[in-house]
């Protein structure tokens, strides 16, 4: 499985008569070329575009800043549909090194890289499970989880922006981190990515990556988080989706009846099972059992290879691999 930064943000704060200058510039270098779009107080630059970087100009009251959204995939030759790119020390310093080349050829060398800060970093995975019934059938068992301590819903469910079918959206409370799992063929509308389900943590503020990396040199910043993407992404990952493969209410009951001895630990097993759909969450089922050993009980969970979570009565397919198996495997 690869593990790897999909997406970056560097952002360049200044005053406002350089970025004026600057945006005034942006538009006029663009004239017979491409064009900035302009939405609300942001502008879009495509002048980078066919190098992976998004550029915006956002002009709000207080704060004048230029944007770079880099998709290092793209940017290193690669199509991120299927296949996102493996970091390693060389390309690594292949990336760094062409994004430098492009701000400062952007800016006419008055800019690098350096004079940015790195604002949000996202960790991808693309978990390839064959049929888009798949992945649906992930998303909606993934929602069974429901609340996740320090995490709430990143959307309302009376928001009719977005079809929740299609996607699984977690964000911090206070940490400024957000997870999300969506089917990667409904976003990008491309048959090569029926099958994929695309899994993301992003650390969205210069808090959350603070915990992640002490560098202050924005370029060694984007290297030791790349060569971490693995552990950082499974940090996030492992709090918010209980190991094991998914199964029917009453198949799990069945599992758990057959091979756990102990009456005690069996009761609290279905007791949890049964909690889950009352209280929409596992997180919210564990603290209604007021059990000071519930550690304990989902470790039996996590010997049976069984998740807790199991698939809604209407839903189809009867049984789903753990996510582990995908993400575990070299």
């Amino acid at each position: 499985m690869i593990y790897s930064p999909h997406t970056f943000e560097i952002t360049l704060n200044l005053d406002t008569d350089k970025f004026i200058k600057l945006k005034n510039k942006a538009y006029d270098k663009a004239k017979g070329k491409y064009q900035v779009y302009p939405k609300g107080d942001v502008s879009n630059d495509h002048a980078l575009k066919n190098h992976g970087i998004k550029i915006e100009y956002h002009d709000s009251i207080y704060k004048k800043k230029i944007k770079f959204i880099v998709n290092p995939t793209r940017m290193l030759g690669g199509d991120d549909i299927k296949k996102l790119w493996k970091p390693n020390e060389d390309n690594i310093s292949k990336l760094l090194r062409k994004l430098n080349e492009n701000i400062e050829n952007y800016f006419n060398s008055k800019y690098n890289l350096n004079d940015f800060k790195l604002t949000r970093i996202d960790f991808t995975v693309n978990i390839d499970v064959d049929d888009r019934e798949y992945v649906s059938a992930y998303i909606k068992v993934l929602h069974n989880i429901g609340k996740v301590k320090g995490f709430a819903p990143k959307y309302s469910k009376y928001n009719d922006q977005i079809d929740q079918d299609n996607s699984f959206d977690l964000k911090g409370n206070s940490n400024g981190i957000e997870f999300t799992a969506y089917d990667k063929e409904a976003v990008a509308k491309q048959k090569e990515a029926t099958g994929i389900l695309r899994v993301e943590v992003r650390l969205k503020n210069s808090k959350a990556i603070r915990k992640y990396t002490k560098e202050t040199v924005t370029a060694k910043k984007i290297k030791n988080l790349t060569l971490n993407s693995k552990d950082i992404f499974l940090e996030t990952f492992t709090n918010i989706v209980p190991f094991g493969e998914y199964y029917k209410k009453k198949d799990a009951v069945k599992l758990i009846k057959e091979n756990i001895q102990k009456i005690k630990h069996r009761n609290k097993m279905l007791r949890l099972i049964e909690l889950i759909p009352i209280k929409k969450s596992l997180y919210l089922a564990k603290k209604e059992m007021k059990d000071r050993n519930i550690d304990k009980v989902m470790e039996l969970f996590m010997k049976l290879y069984l998740s807790p979570v199991t698939i809604s009565k209407r839903h189809k397919i009867k049984t789903l691999k753990s996510l582990y198996w995908y993400l575990l495997d070299e």
